[in-house]
């Protein structure tokens, strides 16, 4: 048993101060463990805040919604006024690459080969120049388009030239028809932009036509590349 003196300190002394010194051993290790935990939580990634919409931003997806929905008004209007013609398989009002698209089989407008316009045609092409004449603030471009039978005579040396004059002859009419010319544009195609299969003759039927396309507006060209869930069922529709 150690006793006090000659500078000596009882056992008592001693236990208390190992106890002591126990004590803040432990208490450093706590420290030090609750620190390292510190540090690598630092060292995480730190999540970030969700991104917050600006104003404008919010302003610029309600109007390429509001544009959207109006293109799908017109999709619609569209499509109850010719419903007679496209019952008769004369017409098609589809949506291609995010634009709506009045197409005409070339049998209905012109005989093989050439560039007049039947009576049967003119008078379809009457009724869709009456229903163009409706839409504001829209440009169209008249497309020709042929099947892969090549052709090669004085006028058309190929079916560029054919598919492009029968365009132009469509945008002169429909001109003609009461049609603003400065909202109107004329394209050739030839055989080079198929929408059906060239191997069947229904395929190639189908794919000799004139496509009268409603050119995006200014809202519409920035708008995004998605299309929305019922454009792209048209868009599918139009490709079967």
């Amino acid at each position: 048993m150690l006793t006090a003196g000659c500078g000596g300190i009882s056992q008592a002394q001693y236990d208390a101060k190992v106890a002591e010194a126990s004590k803040e051993h432990d208490h450093a290790a706590e420290l030090q463990n609750q620190n390292q935990l510190l540090q690598a939580q630092l060292s995480k990634p730190q999540p970030q805040p969700p991104p917050q919409n600006t104003d404008a931003e919010l302003a610029e997806l309600r109007k390429q919604k509001a544009a959207a929905d109006a293109r799908l008004k017109q999709f619609d209007e569209l499509s109850l006024r010719f419903k007679k013609m496209i019952d008769a398989k004369k017409l098609e009002v589809t949506v291609r690459r995010g634009q709506i698209v009045l197409a005409l089989e070339t049998d209905v407008l012109f005989d093989p080969g050439k560039t007049e316009i039947k009576a049967e045609g003119k008078a379809a092409l009457k009724e869709v120049a009456d229903a163009m004449k409706t839409v504001q603030g829209r440009r169209f471009q008249v497309a020709g388009h042929t099947d892969p039978t090549p052709i090669k005579t004085k006028d058309f040396p190929s079916n560029w030239e054919l598919s492009t004059a029968r365009a132009v002859t469509v945008v002169k009419l429909l001109a003609g028809d009461g049609v603003r010319s400065s909202v109107l544009s004329a394209a050739g195609y030839a055989e080079f932009d198929p929408v059906a299969n060239n191997a069947t003759n229904p395929g190639r039927a189908k794919n000799r036509r004139i496509e009268i396309a409603l050119l995006p507006t200014t809202e519409e060209l920035v708008m995004s590349p998605e299309l929305t869930a019922k454009e792209k069922a048209h868009e599918a529709a139009g490709k079967k």
